[in-house]
């Protein structure tokens, strides 16, 4: 197939997929899917963040025999090997001092798979945020989001400051599972029908329709389009698209060998609140990277000061995990702040976190990360079970003291 084709086909796809979800009627106002049917993918097209020009790969240690590992969880016990089926893992990746000591891939998955980010992109773009800080493009965590992009002064959002955002706390009314799915729908539609219906990722966040149900900064309320809101205002403040900041920010930086993708509308605005494609190695480069405190080879690469706070309670608006509402079996165990999940317990261990099972878990204190890609069903409560089992890898591995 041919570029033209291709590109007419994802438009008649995306008219497609939207008509069949029935916008602009009641289907719209009740619509939500269950997610295992998120492959936005499908219908829109995604940017290419570029590999490094100069790779570093992950270092192979020692392989370490971590099947039988042991974990508690609300229901009972388990070990990791009962958990890579139960969890129906696609890839699990440890690394311990910065290599390799296991590393698991589902038989139609291997080392160069993408897998979806989900939600955990959300924490990719935290990072970007404290860089850009970093570097003054933004003056505070404490500016205004409309200080840079002007737009968003005649919305909800006017006036909610990127801390408050970054804790999830804007105050704006907003149906996460409706909504969610809308900002796909909605840009599909409009790439499908060349801009004559739907609306492009920014013209939905610009949106004057949305109400303000609390004070900003007061209560914790999951949304992906905080999400999306931040990146506008960050890509007022960088002067680029948030994909090419990533890229000279991040991706190159951290030596990624493998070149990931990242979901874009029909205009090239980038999807953060999920749906970067990249490798298990990429995911865990950022863990080790964030276990090393911002560093790696040699380089600052994000602040030491936004690591900490991002992965800790040291800010008191932070919210701690009796003010973070999960589905399922709960064993609260995540906060929330700067994007990322804080973890209780006093081991100052954190993690990223994607609905279907994606995770990227953190502990500096015993220099270990695991991540999890799955493509898992089930509710909230595997979650909390794979930050148990993690957390029982990493005292294998390294015992607390």
């Amino acid at each position: 197939m041919n570029g033209s084709n291709a590109h007419l086909m994802g438009r008649c796809l995306g008219l497609g997929l939207a008509l069949l979800l029935g916008l602009g009627g009641d289907a719209a106002r009740a619509l939500t899917l269950p997610t295992w049917a998120y492959k936005p993918e499908w219908v829109l097209p995604q940017a290419t963040v570029a590999a490094s020009p100069a790779p570093v790969p992950l270092v192979a240690g020692p392989r370490a025999e971590l099947g039988n590992v042991l974990y508690h969880h609300p229901s009972g016990t388990g070990t990791l090997n009962e958990f890579l089926a139960q969890g129906k893992v696609q890839a699990y990746l440890v690394l311990h001092q910065g290599q390799v000591v296991y590393e698991h891939h589902a038989s139609q998955n291997g080392p160069a798979t993408l897998h979806q980010s989900f939600s955990m992109m959300k924490q990719v773009l935290g990072l970007l945020v404290g860089i850009a800080i970093d570097e003054r493009k933004i003056a505070s965590i404490d500016t205004p989001l409309d200080q840079y992009a002007p737009g968003l002064k005649r919305t909800a959002f006017a006036g909610v400051t990127f801390r408050q955002a970054l804790h999830m706390a804007t105050g704006v009314a907003y149906d996460e599972d409706r909504e969610r799915v809308q900002l796909f729908v909605k840009a599909a539609l409009n790439r499908g029908t060349f801009g004559h219906a739907g609306a492009t990722v920014v013209e939905q966040l610009l949106s004057p329709d949305r109400q303000r149900v609390a004070e900003p900064g007061k209560r914790y309320q999951y949304a992906s389009i905080t999400t999306q809101v931040l990146q506008l205002a960050l890509e007022g403040a960088t002067g680029e698209p948030v994909q090419k900041y990533l890229q000279s920010r991040l991706w190159q930086p951290l030596n990624m060998p493998d070149a990931a993708r990242l979901l874009t509308d029909g205009q090239g605005e980038a999807y953060t609140l999920c749906c970067l494609h990249a490798t298990a190695a990429s995911y865990a480069r950022i863990g080790q990277m964030m276990a090393q405190g911002g560093r790696w080879q040699n380089r600052q690469v994000v602040p030491a000061r936004w690591v900490q706070l991002s992965g800790s309670f040291a800010d008191p608006t932070v919210w701690r995990a009796r003010d973070v509402p999960r589905t399922g079996k709960r064993m609260n165990l995540f906060g929330f702040g700067y994007h990322w999940w804080p973890m209780e317990g006093d081991r100052g261990d954190f993690t990223a976190l994607g609905i279907r099972g994606q995770s990227i878990y953190v502990s500096p204190r015993q220099n270990v990360v695991v991540v999890r890609l799955s493509d898992d069903d089930a509710l909230g409560h595997h979650a909390e079970e794979a930050a148990s089992l993690a957390r029982a890898i990493a005292d294998r591995l390294s015992p607390l003291k």
